[in-house]
């Protein structure tokens, strides 16, 4: 399955808006936008539903205002799901999970009224604390009910401790147990065993050499046991089934004393995982996240310092990864949408490869089980920085939601695509049109591509028309990205060039490749470079070089949409073309 759109109505900044998009199954799907755009919206619009409706806190409705109607629909191979506040046809459909950073405002009142704030992260809940609960099982008791020889029988008391338990029975219907086939014929084992002779090894031994059979004939217990070989928990498949066979026979005895015991042996699993997995993360001696237990409500939580005492990579690092490793543990029936709402702004290198990690492993699990996930990560971050990591072998799905400027690129990528493909004009287009210099250059018509506009011939025309287009920018109106990026690349160039006094150094500015040499070699020279010229290598340094099928413009809007962006070009154009 695909979804590709998103339509959200009357939901925190979102008034009306219907997003183009691919997100496709196991993929990492980035949803790139700037910040300000309404992200945190997108977010709030996924996890305020519910199994039955949309359920808007007061402050999450558009404006504030109640009476606005909330809406968020997905489009699924070309089928509708909407929910609203009276239906919810998407979670028929999906299970979804919205993680996000927790971090809340908390006032405290003091003596006489005073009112002081700080900012905390919210508790992540984990699981309920059920009553403890142990099994009846006692060793001796459970051999003499075997009969002669129940010295055979292994002591499972460690076993019925051990999380591997769990694994082995899982999927395991004990219920079965007590059927009269399988009893007849575990009692025709058990007579067997009972008439021999020797110690409980060569009793042990004569059961593998002469009753495997029969014990794998009784497939309820023998593939408890071939598990509990697998993990380790048994040395032998004898061992294995008759632990196995003690289980089954605690579980006949008491099925919901059995459950219960299973349910507290889960819960200290759990409980020891989350601590494991936070001291695994543990960077300091000082203020940390802490596993603890609820006395009212008898919740397990994950409860964090106040953010002050917590650095930002750190709560953002530890948040993501329990929240992901509760999405593994509780699992789901439905194909799942997991929205990821940058949680890793603060994060740096090597816990951005730690995110990568736990996302991939999460699709790989979902990819094992069967069952579908679409991993939604919300970020305002140029999308090449996860190209590095983990998400590569995953083929990042990349959709930016600022809207693009309508076709006006297209003879502009043409002209990209020209210079790194003819090998009689590359050199020209690259100085001439690309970079700033104080001559002209034209090319003969009959070298000049078709598919190009003739008057862009002369580089002159060609700057022209982008320093055009930068004044549709800078008037907010339809332009072209491509051609912004060029003319204000030329503009600090130009500007760069005049801040050089000797005429050889002019000329080595214009022979040196690339805008960032450019500066650099200014800045060489002695000469004070304002702050705005390196500033605009965010938009000048954009990578234009030819790639069939990729998208120059998306990323290249996005970033132009900043409006203290707009505000540098602005400020340089002006001081470049004399504006």
């Amino acid at each position: 399955m695909t979804i590709s759109q998103i339509e959200i109505r009357n939901i925190k900044g979102i008034s009306h808006e219907n997003f183009n998009v691919q997100l496709k199954a196991y993929k990492p799907n980035l949803l790139v936008a700037p910040n300000g755009f309404g992200k945190s919206s997108i977010a709030t619009a996924f996890s305020s539903m519910n199994t039955k409706r949309i359920d808007l806190a007061e402050k999450d409705h558009h404006k504030e205002n109640e009476k606005l109607e909330p809406k968020l629909s997905i489009t699924v191979d070309g089928q509708k799901l909407t929910a609203d506040r009276s239906k919810n046809e998407i979670r028929q459909k999906f299970d979804v999970l919205v993680i996000n950073s927790g971090l809340t405002p908390k006032a405290k009142k003091h003596f006489k009224g005073a009112v002081s704030s700080t900012i905390e992260v919210k508790p992540i809940k984990i699981c309920k604390i059920p009553a403890k609960a142990d099994f009846s099982y006692k060793p001796s008791e459970s051999k003499a009910n075997f009969g002669r020889n129940g010295k055979i029988l292994p002591n499972i008391s460690d076993l019925l401790k051990d999380p591997r338990l769990l694994e082995a029975i899982q999927g395991i219907e004990l219920s079965k147990f007590t059927q009269v086939r399988i009893q007849a014929a575990l009692n025709t084992i058990i007579d067997k065993v009972n008439q021999k002779n020797g110690s409980a090894a060569v009793i042990s031994q004569w059961v593998l050499d002469n009753c495997l059979d029969e014990l794998r004939s009784l497939p309820l217990l023998s593939n408890i046991a071939e598990r509990l070989v697998q993990y380790g928990s048994a040395d032998s498949e004898v061992e294995g089934f008759f632990s196995a066979y003690q289980i089954a026979r605690l579980h006949a005895a008491a099925p919901k004393g059995f459950s219960a015991a299973i349910d507290w042996l889960y819960y200290l699993t759990v409980k020891a995982h989350y601590e494991n997995l936070l001291s695994n993360f543990k960077s300091s001696n000082w203020q940390w996240a802490k596993v603890e237990e609820t006395k009212k409500k008898k919740d397990l939580i994950i409860n964090f310092p106040k953010a002050h005492q917590l650095s930002n990579g750190q709560r953002d690092i530890i948040t993501l990864v329990v929240q992901l490793h509760k999405t593994l543990h509780e699992g789901s029936k439905k194909p799942l949408i997991l929205v990821i709402d940058e949680v890793f702004d603060y994060l740096d290198d090597a816990n951005l490869v730690a995110f990568q990690y736990y996302v991939t492993s999460i699709i790989e699990s979902y990819k094992d089980q069967n069952q579908e996930i679409y991993p939604i990560i919300l970020t305002h971050l140029d999308p090449g920085i996860f190209f590095d990591f983990c998400f590569n072998k995953h083929k990042i799905q990349i959709n930016h939601l600022l809207a693009k400027p309508t076709g006006k690129s297209q003879q502009t990528l043409r002209l990209v695509e020209a210079r790194d493909n003819q090998e009689n004009i590359k050199d020209g287009l690259e100085k001439y049109w690309f970079h700033f210099h104080t001559d002209l250059c034209e090319i003969p018509e009959n070298e000049w591509p078709k598919n190009l506009p003739n008057d862009w011939r002369n580089s002159g025309g060609f700057h022209k028309y982008s320093q055009s287009e930068l004044a549709r920018y800078l008037k907010n109106r339809n332009y072209d990205p491509l051609a912004v990026c060029f003319a204000t690349r030329i503009a600090v160039e130009k500007l760069g060039y005049g801040l050089l006094e000797q005429d050889n150094q002019k000329e080595d500015f214009l022979e040196t490749k690339t805008t960032k040499k450019k500066m650099d070699f200014v800045a060489s020279t002695g000469v004070d470079i304002p702050e705005i010229y390196f500033l605009l290598g965010l938009i000048y340094n954009t990578n234009l070089h030819w790639n069939q099928g990729r998208d120059y413009v998306s990323p290249l809007t996005t970033k132009l949409g900043h409006p203290t962006i707009r505000q540098l070009i602005r400020e340089a154009s002006n001081s470049a073309f004399n504006k």
